[in-house]
């Protein structure tokens, strides 16, 4: 046998019917539709729009055409035709059924001809077997197959190749008797069956009989939503409805989201015996198909049990529903099984938003930013707190997605500087603000938009009621503060992961933000890259608060008289990180012991490091390897500094 790795590098893509593009595509006259599907690439965090059909479509039997001879192919083609003429019959059914129900709104039921009913049964229950794991391993398995046989040398080699094929005709037609029954009524008992009973045929008889079969009588029904929810879409086309959130043959209650307003429901939670399963004997006969109006509740439950199995694409229609469901996921976060899709939620977030505000701020090229000016009104007359360069002020801004008041930070450069500083300034601030706009991470700080006045840019971001890092953990003693590192960890290898790096270069407590379910939210980042070649202009006061964390190499250019500014680099940032760590350990800053910034300066200078102090009383699990890192995080030789990925690998093995 192959190692199992092997096995996992053969991709099945799962199948995705064109009538759903073409469904989705077409808005017809509903006019609450969006004509556009919205693509996300789980994987990737990528946000595409597809505004017709893809040209390139893989058939449904794609992938058994590897390495086949002319009889196979024979086979292999006849199962592709009637697979094409199942599908188009069914599309045109639900074109029948979804016309019957816009001109009829709010019935309780449509009818349709007993073979049509039986044929969309018959239809999605071989869509789910399709593009479920099991089919992935029945493909894999064969392919697997022939590499073995092609390596092991024996004589039982030379007959591998038509067993292969006689494999693949096999199953090709125990498929093609089940989507085309006439041709074999008696399919699940044939001769073939007898003939060939390898472990492979075996494994494919079950899974069909357990995919398939058993939905054979199953209950087919029709969801419907109001205007203000969306079933999201899957690669694989549809959702289970177990109760574990887990995909396998014992799920019998599927849901198959057709279009952002309408869902084909499978019931099969009947067992059916082998021996009674018999076609209809009147096709024509009319089949009543209940239909059902959807509450609030329920579509965020068909979500959450899509959004669980973390599929490789999501499609949907509207971006605002969208992000108003990923909104109400975020309730289940209890769950085992909970996904983040926080990057998803601000792609959609901020592309909402940019097709409705009237608006923007052109910072560069084509980044354009919302300008909410208009939109956000400050709280107060004073501002709520002070960064190391800017104020922090308390807004309002009426959010269009929720449609509701949402308190915001809104954070302006200090207006004590003057004069031409001030316009170099503002025109990195403002290449901060583009780099800023294209971060999409759940522990990064999100910028909504930009304020303008007539002397200075507002950044405007999230609210974060909890507070600070320190602040929170001293009104939570009882809070996981190894989770907690590694999201800030996370947050900070994401940022030296983008192209070009991002790098904080303030990176402490202070500028940690907890948000409402108490986890870390990073700010402030990049205004200490607004500030670097400055000094001069500014002075090194604006570095006051953040000695502290600072490495070395950025303290000497501040005391030495020979021009050189002080330059953040990741590796400053995990000098930083250190301290962060020893300050959410211990609830004290690094340099406890010192009282001002110049102490700290001499200290530094001297060459003492940070130190665990009153942390020896605060149980650390793997105590001394924590210490260790540390120690390697402010090492003197910048270069022999962990990474931020480094950083989350090892801090994870202390929270399991």
């Amino acid at each position: 046998m192959l190692p199992a790795s092997t096995n996992s590098e053969v991709h099945v893509p799962c199948y995705f019917p064109r009538f759903y593009w073409s469904f989705r595509l077409s808005a017809d006259d509903d006019a609450s539709l969006e004509p556009a599907m919205h693509v996300y690439d789980v994987y990737e965090n990528i946000l595409t729009e597809a505004n017709e059909t893809p040209v390139h479509h893989r058939s449904i039997f794609h992938d058994f055409s590897h390495d086949i001879d002319p009889a196979t192919q024979v086979v292999l083609d006849t199962a592709e035709e009637a697979f094409c003429r199942l599908e188009s019959e069914v599309e045109e059914t639900l074109v029948e059924v979804i016309s019957k129900l816009r001109a009829h709104r709010g019935c309780r039921s449509v009818q349709v001809k007993q073979f049509a009913f039986e044929n969309m049964r018959r239809y999605f229950s071989f869509l789910r077997f399709r593009n479920c794991g099991a089919f992935k391993v029945l493909i894999r398995s064969i392919r697997e197959s022939v590499v073995c046989s092609a390596s092991s040398g024996t004589v039982y080699c030379a007959y591998q190749p038509l067993i292969s094929q006689l494999h693949i005709r096999v199953i090709l037609r125990t498929m093609l008797a089940y989507l085309v029954p006439d041709d074999n009524p008696h399919a699940r008992s044939s001769t073939e069956r007898q003939f060939m009973s390898t472990a492979l045929l075996r494994n494919f008889y079950d899974a069909m009989d357990s995919f398939c079969w058993t939905l054979h009588n199953a209950e087919v029904c029709i969801g419907m939503t109001d205007d203000e929810q969306e079933f999201l879409l899957s690669d694989i086309c549809y959702a289970t409805l177990a109760d574990n959130y887990k995909d396998n043959s014992d799920c019998r209650d599927l849901i198959f989201p057709i279009l952002p307003n309408l869902a084909i429901y499978l019931l099969g939670n009947v067992d059916v015996d082998n021996d009674e399963i018999q076609e209809p004997t009147n096709p024509h006969k009319l089949v009543n198909v209940s239909v059902g109006t959807e509450c609030a509740i329920d579509v965020h439950l068909r979500n959450a049990m899509l959004l669980n199995s973390y599929p490789e694409r999501l499609y949907f229609s509207c971006l605002r529903l969208t992000t108003l469901t990923l909104s109400a996921y975020d309730e289940f976060r209890w769950i085992q099984e909970h996904q983040d899709y926080s990057r998803l939620k601000q792609r959609c977030r901020q592309k909402f938003l940019q097709t409705q505000v009237t608006k923007t701020l052109v910072i560069k090229g084509a980044i354009t930013l919302l300008d909410l000016t208009d939109e956000v009104e400050l709280i107060g007359v004073s501002p709520v707190g002070f960064g190391s360069f800017s104020d922090v002020w308390k807004g309002s801004w009426s959010d269009r997605i929720e449609q509701k008041k949402k308190l915001v930070a809104v954070k302006y450069l200090r207006k004590v500087i003057f004069g031409d500083v001030r316009e170099q300034l503002m025109k990195r601030l403002q290449a901060e603000c583009m780099a800023w706009h294209r971060l999409c991470h759940r522990h990064v700080n999100q910028l909504y938009g930009l304020l303008q006045t007539s002397q200075s840019i507002g950044m405007v971001s999230q609210w974060c009621e909890n507070g600070t890092i320190t602040e929170y953990l001293s009104n939570n003693v009882n809070a996981n503060k190894m989770r907690l590192l590694v999201q800030v960890a996370s947050g900070m290898a994401y940022l030296h992961s983008c192209q070009p790096a991002v790098i904080h270069g303030d990176l402490k407590g202070g500028n940690i933000l907890i948000d409402e379910h108490g986890c870390a939210i990073i700010s402030d980042f990049g205004l200490s890259k607004v500030m670097e070649g400055m000094v001069e202009q500014i002075g090194s006061s604006f570095f006051a608060g953040s000695t502290r964390w600072m490495a070395p190499e950025l303290i000497l250019p501040l005391v030495e008289d020979d021009g050189r500014s002080p330059t953040v680099t990741t590796y400053s940032d995990v000098f930083a990180f250190g301290g962060v760590c020893l300050e959410v350990v211990t609830g004290q800053p690094p340099y406890p012991h010192r009282s001002n910034d110049h102490a700290v300066l001499v200290d530094i200078l001297r060459g003492v490091r940070p130190c665990r102090g009153a942390a020896r009383d605060v149980y650390i699990k793997h105590e001394v390897a924590f210490w260790s890192m540390l120690e390697k995080c402010w090492d003197d030789l910048k270069k022999c500094r962990p990474s931020m990925q480094e950083m989350v690998v090892f801090l994870k093995t202390l929270t399991t």
